[in-house]
């Protein structure tokens, strides 16, 4: 049910009966509230509390009325508008879309009511008529802001209605992605066209020299590939699959590359961007100099010291530290500490050693220098190294109730003193969901849709984020990372199955919506098919995947064992189609288990336990994992690159190791 409009109430009951406006033949050009829209609470009212005022005040308020109101609570905390073909689509938060002809004419919206759309400018009108009420609203275009004036009125009892402000907010944009809310082609999310796909490098190296690089391309028009290296001139990718070589800095320092797709008319398809050798990652504290100072009476020394923050933190004070007594503190940073992400931040005191840094949220970085003789040593580097853990017991449950005494972590020969060990509900998680939206998904949709919005819910704190990818025979991102939950629900309830299966594509594609982002991580894909779209090889999502050790859990949905006819034949049931099904689970059971992940095969024609209950189990044990991830922390004291991997285990008997990903090896 749908209650969106703008116009004058009387008039809509003059149309009632099908009689035509001769107005109605006005174009909808209301170019200016197209686009996303999210709501803004603060300076919003209240719906159902409107109501309940409505009837104290002494007017008259239906029980349908109270029940319209609610309605559109549910509907309305984000709006997407625009323009298809000869329609104007509305997209509410509930995921139900809205089609109204351009022309002004009325149109059925379901069973019970029809409606119309009209407007210009920076106004819009659509209006609706249902057998018991009447609907209105108002869309105002106001600067950034988008005010919604909407009107309930019941069509038995004449007094009977309410009134009701509604103010949006055009949807930030997401300055980990670079990316907003939403990219659009008429007002709603439109393909993916091309991403980089990091190279490999050992781990804690910086990339210098002669480096090869993957573009990945989804878009099919796209004819053209060209890069750039730190804003020089374009040059063109050649080679097949869109694979290259660049010269990178030697020695190897912070570098931006750019790639750009075009299709056969050059028309500039999309790009994207990655940022090489970032070294300012999760958190690292070091002294850069000391140098001695003349001065009258006792020698100084003027120490400088490098405090690269985490970037989910922001730097409060820095303490310099002599014999563990206090000898001085900054506190005054300047605009560096609102900068994302947070840039290294130089600092000096008249001190001698150590230097400890406090960020906002409590916790300490620290870094000691050591006097020789009264000499100082030019440089030392302790960088914090986090890693996130996962372990299980003996038959494959999650664990809790761990400290740092239960692991031993060695760097080459060297063992390292564990630092601290911190729960799920202290580290922020960032959750991957990608969905195969291909037309074979339809009999599971419905169920499927349901049981993945209540994990989501269930499974991020208030602090956590999500993204949401969907690929059938090309890829989306519907979402990108957002720790709103009312986004994410409204972007899933948007998806309609249809199309092939790019399962490569889609995988990839959402392991680099992780580069940038902090904390805990995992993806969850829901897929069903055999990959016969993706453009990518089908080798490097896998490489990629176990590259990066993101825990990846994959829902395979089996309806092979079922007869389905298609154009009038047999399908699935082919040889063939059989060998393709095996060697993707195959494939998906060795990504899930090199990763850390797991593989759940909910077979749709089984007979013993319904499928929709094998589903709820599935997502109910990643909910359980996630739960029981950890972050281990341990202190490097070697600059980027020249520490080894580390080697981690658990001491406790009876325990395994099931994941360990180092949460500073991606982009």
């Amino acid at each position: 049910m749908l209650v969106l409009g703008l116009a004058a109430l009387e008039r809509i009951h003059a149309q009632d009966h099908g009689a035509e406006d001769p107005s109605s033949a006005s174009a909808v050009l209301a170019s200016g509230v197209l686009g996303p829209w999210i709501l803004n609470e603060e300076l919003s009212e209240d719906p159902g509390l409107r109501t309940v005022q409505a009837a104290r005040e002494g007017r008259w308020t239906s029980s349908t009325l109270l029940e319209l109101a609610r309605n559109v609570a549910d509907r309305r905390p984000s709006i997407l508008m625009g323009i298809e073909d000869d329609s104007l689509l509305v997209l509410d938060a509930q995921g139900e879309i809205h089609a109204f002809p351009l022309d002004g004419a009325w149109r059925s919206l379901d069973l019970q009511g029809r409606g119309r759309a009209r407007g210009s400018g920076d106004s819009l009108s659509i209006e609706t008529v249902a057998t018991d009420w009447l609907g209105v609203d108002t869309f105002v275009r106001e600067q950034d802001q988008l005010v919604r004036s909407t009107h309930l009125r019941s069509r038995r009892l004449a007094n009977a209605g309410v009134k009701f402000l509604t103010v949006y907010d055009r949807p930030p944009v997401d300055a980990a992605s670079d990316r907003a809310f939403v990219d659009t082609v008429g007002g709603f999310a439109r393909p993916a066209t091309i991403a980089i796909v990091p190279p490999e490098r050992g781990y804690g190296y910086l990339l210098s020299g002669r480096v090869g690089f993957q573009m990945l391309v989804i878009d099919p028009a796209v004819a053209a590939v060209e890069y750039r290296l730190d804003g020089g001139p374009p040059k063109r990718i050649r080679q097949p699959r869109h694979r290259t070589y660049i010269e990178l800095h030697d020695p190897p320092r912070e570098q931006t590359l750019e790639v750009f797709a075009y299709d056969a008319e050059r028309e500039l398809l999309g790009t994207d961007r990655l940022i090489l050798n970032r070294i300012d990652g999760p958190a690292a504290i070091r002294i850069a100099s000391i140098r001695s100072q003349p001065g009258d009476g006792t020698p100084a020394v003027l120490a400088g010291a490098m405090v690269s923050p985490p970037w989910s933190a922001q730097l409060e004070r820095v303490e310099f530290y002599r014999n563990e007594s206090l000898v001085a503190a900054l506190e005054d940073f300047g605009e560096a500490t609102r900068a994302r992400p947070p840039p290294t931040i130089h600092v000096e005191a008249l001190i001698e050693d150590p230097v400890k840094a406090k960020l906002a949220d409590g916790r300490e970085l620290e870094d000691a220098e050591l006097l020789q003789g009264g000499d100082y040593r030019a440089e030392i580097d302790v960088h914090l190294v986090q890693i996130q853990v996962l372990v299980t017991d003996r038959e494959g449950n999650p664990v809790s109730g761990l400290t740092p005494e239960d692991f031993e972590i060695r760097e080459g020969s060297r063992r390292i003193k564990p630092e601290q060990l911190h729960t799920a509900h202290d580290v922020r998680l960032l959750l991957g969901l990608a969905i195969d939206s291909s037309n074979s998904m339809r009999p599971a949709w419905s169920h499927l849709r349901h049981v993945a919005t209540t994990f989501l819910d269930a499974s991020l704190a208030p602090d956590d984020s999500g993204f949401l990818v969907d690929f059938d025979d090309t890829v989306r991102l519907l979402q990108p990372p957002t720790a709103d939950k009312r986004r994410l629900r409204a972007h899933l309830g948007q998806l309609v199955p249809g199309g092939g299966t790019a399962l490569n594509d889609g995988l990839l594609f959402s392991l680099l919506q992780f580069r940038r982002e902090p904390g805990r991580r995992a993806l969850v894909v829901v897929t069903d098919g055999v990959d016969l779209d993706s453009r990518s090889r089908w080798q490097q999502a896998p490489d990629f995947a176990e590259r990066l050790g993101i825990p990846i859990y994959f829902i395979e949905l089996d309806r092979s064992a079922k007869p389905v006819i298609a154009n009038g034949s047999l399908a699935d049931r082919t040889p063939d189609a059989t060998l393709l099904r095996e060697q993707t689970r195959r494939r998906l059971r060795r990504i899930s288990r090199h990763t850390g992940g797991r593989h759940f095969h909910i077979d749709l024609v089984a007979h013993d336990v319904s499928w929709p209950r094998r589903i709820d189990r599935a997502f109910a044990q990643i909910e359980e994992d996630l739960r029981h991830q950890h972050v281990l922390t341990y202190y490097a004291d070697k600059p980027p690159g020249a520490h080894a991997k580390p080697d981690i285990r658990v001491t406790a008997r009876g325990l395994t190791l099931r994941s360990a990903v180092a949460l500073g090896a991606i982009e």
